[in-house]
């Protein structure tokens, strides 16, 4: 007897998709008309858009924790849009020249720097498919050039393709176009007539999808899509009708009945609260503190988001820093390098193990002077 089950037939799941093309085609557009989606802006570029959105991430830890919001169910939508897929590997290079103390990505020698930057670049592909498991469809959005095609009998040829690292050791697109169940290419429609001299005249301009591999791009789907759609509501709308999910994380308690939600019966006691609670929203509230995280020049604007995310405030970061030895804990933390708070944002995670600690057990200069951390 078979110890697994046989499951048979269509299955219909999340889809994981990449729209890509020009500038100023499309693609968040197209994106926006997918079933209840929910917008990274990577790039900043949605703002004339009526979408939901994450506030933009501003650095590699950031953009990681906002797909880890929607893969553990706190966001609500059937449709997780990334724009741009190029923007966050930038995101991504920033974190692996940071963390390594590197000058720039090609620092190493060899492609050793594209090698880590393709693992840590994985690491978002591997949490964007916890997403589609949860029953999300995830859409990246990325920029198109023309790149260089070299075939096994060296030949070579041009194709448009994904605006990501290709190298032959560590390629970012060809992860991402295993990675994609659909991948969109979207074009201008452009004729080309050719004059008595042989000199050729463009014309025409339409805006279309490519859904399927050609020499000139690369495209794929496993959907059964024309090979070419007009860019258009009725096309949008039949490419959404494929995207699956968003169930699984829509209020994961049944709806409350509607006796459960009647007022309970007003009492005395409960006019008298009231009352207390009236003449305390009347008290003038104290006036707060200015947090000193609002002051932090621009270089440090990835540390403060992270800072804000987590509930670090000023004084626990310059604690945790002291007690590493980076810094005395009386040096403002304006004054770090820019050098150095990109290396706080790269080691995130680990630095912020050490603000906990310190929450827990303060070291002993910080107690003796009214415990700072």
């Amino acid at each position: 007897m078979a110890k697994y089950q046989l499951d048979m037939g269509v299955r219909s799941v999340p889809v994981k998709a990449v729209f890509y093309g020009p500038e100023g085609i499309g693609k968040s557009t197209l994106a926006a008309q997918m079933p209840n989606p929910v917008f990274i802006d990577v790039e900043g570029g949605t703002n004339q858009l009526p979408v939901a959105r994450f506030p933009r991430p501003t650095s590699w830890q950031m953009l990681l924790d906002e797909v880890r919001e929607v893969r553990g169910g706190a966001v609500p939508c059937s449709s997780l849009v990334i724009d741009t897929v190029d923007a966050a590997e930038e995101l991504c290079r920033r974190q692996v020249v940071a963390k390594n103390g590197w000058e720039n990505i090609e620092t190493p020698g060899f492609g050793k720097g594209f090698t880590v930057l393709a693992a840590e670049f994985a690491k978002l592909l591997d949490l964007l498919s916890e997403v589609t498991e949860r029953g999300v469809s995830v859409i990246l959005l990325g920029h198109s050039i023309v790149g260089n095609v070299t075939r096994p009998d060296e030949s070579t040829y041009t194709i448009f393709t994904l605006n990501l690292v290709d190298r032959k050791n560590a390629s970012v697109n060809a992860m991402v176009k295993a990675w994609a169940d659909m991948l969109l290419f979207l074009d201008w429609k452009v004729y080309v007539t050719t004059d008595k001299s042989g000199k050729g005249k463009a014309s025409g301009g339409g805006r279309v999808i490519r859904t399927t591999h050609s020499a000139a791009w690369d495209a794929k789907n496993r959907f059964g899509l024309p090979d070419e759609m007009p860019l258009d509501d009725a096309s949008a709308a039949r490419i959404a009708s494929l995207l699956v999910g968003g169930e699984a994380l829509r209020g994961d308690s049944a709806p409350a009945k509607a006796e459960d939600a009647a007022p309970a019966p007003t009492t005395e006691v409960d006019r008298h609260i009231d009352s207390m609670d009236a003449d305390l929203a009347r008290m003038a509230p104290p006036k707060a503190e200015a947090d000193p995280r609002e002051s932090y020049p621009e270089h440090m604007a990835a540390l403060a988001d992270l800072m804000r995310k987590d509930g670090v405030t000023d004084a626990e970061l310059r604690a945790a820093v002291a007690s590493k030895g980076y810094f005395p804990e009386a040096c403002p933390a304006p004054e770090y390098s820019a050098d150095f708070s990109a290396w706080l944002v790269s080691v995130w995670p680990s630095f912020l193990k050490q603000v906990e600690t310190l929450r827990v057990e303060p070291p002993f200069y910080s107690k003796a002077e009214g415990d700072k951390a």
